[in-house]
Parts: C-alpha cells; structure tokens; sequence
C-alpha cells in the first residue's frame, strides 16, 4: 500500500504496533494460564517445585471424605478459578478464591505451595518468544 504523505505511514505502523501489543499481552496471559494448570496437575513438578508432602493425618481424613489425594485439589474451585482478563495494555492471570494466596505463600499452618509465582518465572522467558512470532505472523 502506497502511503501519499508520511504521517499516514507513521500511523499505519503504530497501529500495527499497537495490534502486536494487544496479540502479545493475551497470548501471554493464555501461556500463562496454561502454565499454572500444568504446575496444579503436576503438584509443582513441570516447573522444578517441590510442593511438601500432606500431612499424613489430613490426608488420610481427605480420602476417607472422598477427596482427591492429590496437593491443593480437595474441591477443585482453586483450580477451576485460574482465569485470564484483560483490558487495554494489560492482562491479569490469577484467582478470586481468597484463600489461593495462603497456598502459594504459606502460612504458619499450611506450607508454602506456589503455583502463580512459578508459572510468571517461566513465562518471562518466552515472552519475548511470543511476540517474535507475532511479528513473523505479521
């Protein structure tokens, strides 16, 4: 396409800029998500986590309820609530479920069993992937 004054040029590329942008933020938060599901499924091992051992008492208490015998998986809501959003220039990844934060932290009560931090680690090093993809696609 034939540009009649360089302004129009300047705006063509920043719009196409702009549209990188946009495609980069979500795929990444998408990645993102993934990749917190994957640390859930794996309990912490597809990123080099070490998630500690349930209590032997709690868990024999857990299947005896019926529940999974598996770290952070009791009901599943934690899990199911890993959600993207976005708006504009910036996307969120994470969960409503208030008490998602005393898992990936720890309290004095329940060890430290991080899903979020991992899976961000990760993906700051395939950020930049991303978007050179997005920019050979272009």
């Amino acid at each position: 396409m034939a540009y009649q004054r360089p302004e129009d040029l300047i705006r063509a590329i920043f719009d196409d800029l702009v549209d990188v942008k946009r495609k980069a933020i979500l795929q990444a938060a998408e990645r993102a998500r993934s990749e917190v599901l994957e640390i859930f499924k794996t309990e912490g091992r597809s990123h080099d986590v070490r998630w500690q051992d349930l209590n032997e008492g709690y868990l024999r208490a857990k299947i005896k309820q019926g529940f999974s015998e598996k770290k952070l998986h009791k009901t599943t809501t934690l899990k199911q609530s890993i959600s993207t959003a976005h708006k504009g220039d910036f996307a969120i990844v994470g969960t409503p479920v208030f008490y998602g934060l005393f898992h990936e932290e720890g309290t004095n009560k329940i060890p430290a069993r991080p899903f979020m931090k991992p899976a961000f680690e990760s993906m700051q090093a395939k950020t930049e992937k991303i978007v050179a993809a997005i920019l050979r696609e272009s």
